[in-house]
């Protein structure tokens, strides 16, 4: 029995991981021969991080099979590439990631072809102000990235309703960003260089392979991350609907969870439903300096944080530790585990 991953991102390549480990015959499609740390893409944006890539086979069980494709269209028992092949398989893990969008025109750091979009539009305008629409952790983090390189910077949103992020705002206010809340605009709207951090999209494979998905494309699954009428097909991460927030805090679990509900079922078990909990929010303000959040399982905000260098300094050890939980469970299948839910 062959199980096709299609993403080599966070939740892919932990499922491919833990299946492989296990003795599953896996073959992971993907269109690169890397990993792209994808929570350090707005370093690389501002030209602070030459790139954001990994060796996949530093992060990737040698048993694995890589095909360096990309999948066009899931059939009910086999994928067409690219290249124009047919790849059979037994069980399937959706996890393809966020897309990219041409919407409005705007720049994004959504992925790294969009990330390299926004480094050769800085560098081509070096003292062009910067317009960043949108105040969650992306534009955060790429407003305190680009004071750190010396731009000027502009963040505009609309009122923000975590203490983190109000606390961010106040931060990053202090080094320098102007803050302008409580307006929605419209980006294509706004003269000179503009980054939209407001959102992603998600590829349109599972609607153009006819699987059932929600208004932003996202594939549809059951509480054991499965596809409604289609159970040898699972999905995780960012392009799958979840009531969980995109992030790969979470996007690590989904994968290792499709990976534990394949695996029981091999074994004629029922799988579980997928549950987990948040402890920890980190935020990346630039300069060294960063904001731990505490958070309760259900993602609401503990009154506790971690501020300044400190906070910086715990932001990049838990960067590292993602990197290190798929190195972990890549040598010992079973070795990620995650926080039960509330």
């Amino acid at each position: 029995m062959t199980t096709t991953v299609l993403g080599a991102g966070y939740a892919g390549v932990m499922a491919a991981n833990r299946l492989a480990g296990r003795g599953e015959e896996v073959v992971l499609v993907t269109p690169n021969a890397w990993f792209v740390e994808r929570i350090r893409l707005h370093r690389v944006a501002t030209g602070l991080r030459e790139n954001a890539r990994l060796d996949l086979q530093t992060v990737l069980n040698p048993a694995v099979e890589v095909v360096q494709d990309t999948a066009t269209e899931i059939g009910d028992d086999k994928i067409q590439l690219a290249a124009g092949e047919n790849l059979p398989y037994d069980t399937l893990v959706y996890a393809v990631g966020s897309g990219t969008s041409d919407r409005n025109g705007a720049c994004r750091i959504v992925s790294e072809e969009e990330t390299e979009r926004l480094r050769t539009a800085l560098a081509e305008a070096p003292d062009a102000p910067v317009t960043i629409v949108g105040a969650g952790l992306t534009g955060v983090e790429l407003a305190g990235a680009l004071r750190e390189a010396g731009r000027a910077v502009k963040l505009v949103s609309t009122a923000p309703d975590r203490r983190a992020i109000q606390a961010h705002l106040r931060f990053l206010a202090r080094q320098g960003v102007e803050i302008e809340l409580g307006r929605r605009v419209d980006p294509a709207g706004i003269d000179g260089l503009v980054v939209d951090t407001t959102g992603f999209t998600v590829p349109s494979l599972a609607a153009d392979s006819g699987l059932p998905v929600d208004d932003l494309g996202r594939l549809l699954v059951d509480e054991q991350l499965t596809v409604p009428g289609h159970p040898n097909i699972l999905g995780a991460g960012d392009a799958v609907h979840s009531s969980f927030r995109a992030a790969c805090a979470t996007a690590l679990p989904m994968g290792a969870h499709v990976a534990d509900v394949i695996t029981a079922r091999r074994e004629g078990r029922a799988g579980k439903p997928f549950r987990m909990g948040y402890v920890l929010q980190c935020t990346d303000l630039g300069s060294g300096r960063g904001r731990v959040q505490f958070l309760h399982p259900d993602d609401t905000e503990r009154a506790i944080a971690i501020d300044g260098r400190a906070g910086g300094l715990v932001k990049e050890t838990i960067c590292r530790m993602t990197v290190r939980w798929l190195s972990q469970e890549r040598d010992r299948a079973g070795r990620y585990s995650w926080p039960a839910g509330a």
